[in-house]
């Protein structure tokens, strides 16, 4: 009995496929991705964020991003466009994932700080009003849930959705992005 039950462990072991590369501690990797407000006018809204990972113990990693947003605010048939250059640095729990880790969740909490550029630096709009503010530093935290899933041993793909609380922001200070991405771990 014993036998047949180690000859059985060894032909799984040997049929399965391992990726021994995927979330090893120290490994980093470069991450794009592209995202959207969920309440989006007319014209296309979107953020895109571009970094680094670096992964830890148990699948969990620490990242730094930088990210450009563009998102229109109507005003009197007209909209204004505000422009937000952040960066976003934090730490990604990981959660859940298969037993081979191919596909995972993970939870993510960062914190925000950047630069708002309301109407793209002008007070006056086009019907006379005048802008209160233009230009803004801006900071706040916000929180991603990821759903994770490895294409190759170092390709990953990426659907994530984000909560943002921005303080200082000419945009609403609690919003929502749903975005795709692309991470290469090396």
């Amino acid at each position: 009995m014993n036998r047949l039950l180690i000859a059985m462990l060894f032909v799984l072991t040997v049929s399965s496929k391992s990726f021994s590369q995927q979330m090893t501690p120290k490994q980093k990797g470069f991450e794009i991705s592209y995202s959207i407000y969920p309440s989006s006018p007319k014209k296309q809204n979107y953020v895109l964020t571009a970094g680094l990972i670096s992964y830890g113990k148990n699948g969990n990693y620490l990242f730094g991003l930088a990210e450009y947003s563009r998102n229109y605010h109507e005003y009197a048939n007209y909209e204004i466009p505000i422009e937000m250059f952040l960066f976003n640095g934090g730490y990604s729990f990981y959660i859940w994932g298969d037993i081979m880790r191919n596909i995972n969740l993970n939870l993510g909490i960062g914190g925000l700080a950047g630069y708002e550029q309301v109407n793209k630096g002008n007070e006056l709009l086009y019907d006379g009003s005048m802008l209160t503010v233009t230009d803004n530093f801006i900071y706040g935290v916000n929180g991603k849930l990821s759903i994770e899933s490895y294409l190759t041993p170092h390709l990953v793909f990426l659907v994530n959705g984000q909560l943002r609380y921005l303080k200082n922001s000419q945009m609403a200070q609690l919003h929502a992005l749903f975005g795709v991405g692309i991470r290469c771990n090396f």
